[in-house]
């Protein structure tokens, strides 16, 4: 390691403490050599020849000109660092934001919450998550937490091809379907309340009318998806508008290869957010006819086996209406 001079090409602070790790390597400890070796690699033009303390010295760097261009050129990197959500590494892209806000001395947190915004597309979760939680920033380390925390949090988001399970918030029963059929109806595969999770049976895989790899998050209210059964080949949940569920005459809801309907999911309990997480509660209709998918207690029967009723139904949503949805695994 070698000495360098003090130059309009680095922080005044940073300089300093390169210069004390050479002499402390180089076993100089005392404060009045360190001190004599700083004023000898700065240019004679900034007169620090009265300065006797390292804080004197910084100040005076501070004060000249130098240092001004040298925060316009930091701002200048500022103003060109980009962020690329793609690239995995954004420790990376935070701690160079962070470095610039520090070297150029930009200290207000409200200007560096807007410095960090401008980086993020408006269209993104991580500026939603930070935008969201700005009255809660207080510091740039508050501004560096949300923003590693948006990553955490971006991994519970159920998207386009996400594998879910929906489990009925007031009996505790997840959404099934398997390969037996109803005797009344529709005659397609049954759709019911299953106490346990029957793998493949009771998970759903999220879809949307435009796959083409599309990874989209589902939006509270916006988003228009159908859920296709692991188990079956296609098969599709539906809400039936024609026949009557077994037991209490409600609309069928069925699994069936044969329709191609949309759901749309409405607001969830916690409404001030836009995008669907994992473990959160949500009601869920159909695009055209606006029934609300809703489970109960009522049983019905087919071959000797109870099932617990799964129905469309019209109507105000209720407990019965309510499902958490959990993310099982994102494809």
């Amino acid at each position: 390691m070698e000495l360098i001079k003090y130059d309009e090409t680095i922080n005044p602070e940073v300089w300093l403490n390169k210069i004390k790790l050479y002499c402390y390597k180089n076993q100089i400890t005392k404060k009045e050599d360190i001190i004599e070796i700083c004023k000898f690699m700065i240019h004679p033009s900034i007169s620090v020849y009265k300065a006797n303390t390292f804080e004197e010295i910084l100040n005076i760097l501070k004060k000249d000109i130098f240092f001004i261009s040298f925060k316009h050129s930091i701002k200048e990197k500022l103003q060109k660092l980009k962020f690329d959500p793609e690239n995995k590494n954004y420790v990376q892209f935070i701690n160079l934001f962070r470095e610039y806000c520090y070297e150029a001395e930009i200290n207000d947190v409200e200007e560096q919450k807007k410095l960090l915004l401008k980086k993020l597309s408006k269209d993104s979760f991580h500026y939603y998550f930070i935008n969201n939680n700005l009255e809660k920033i207080k510091s740039l380390n508050d501004l560096i937490m949300y923003f590693n925390q948006s990553f955490l949090e971006q991994q519970k988001l159920i998207r386009l091809g996400s594998c879910i399970t929906l489990k009925h918030v007031a009996t505790g029963k997840y959404l099934t379907s398997c390969n037996v059929q109803y005797k009344t109806g529709s005659k397609e595969n049954i759709v019911f309340g299953s106490q346990t999770l029957s793998n493949p049976n009771s998970l759903w895989i999220v879809s949307g009318p435009d796959q083409n790899n599309n990874r989209d998050p589902i939006i509270y209210g916006k988003s228009e998806v159908y859920l296709e059964n692991k188990a079956g080949r296609f098969e599709i949940l539906f809400i039936s508008d024609y026949y009557k569920s077994p037991s209490t005459g409600n609309w069928e809801v069925s699994c069936s290869g044969s329709y191609y309907e949309y759901l749309i999911n409405s607001d969830s309990t916690n409404n001030n957010n836009t995008y669907i997480k994992s473990k959160e509660i949500v009601n869920i209709r159909h695009v055209e006819s606006n029934f609300i998918l809703r489970s109960h207690e009522f049983p019905f029967t087919i071959d000797n086996e109870t099932y617990q009723e799964v129905v469309g139904h019209e109507g105000r949503v209720e407990g019965n209406d309510k499902w958490c949805i959990e993310l099982f695994e994102n494809e």
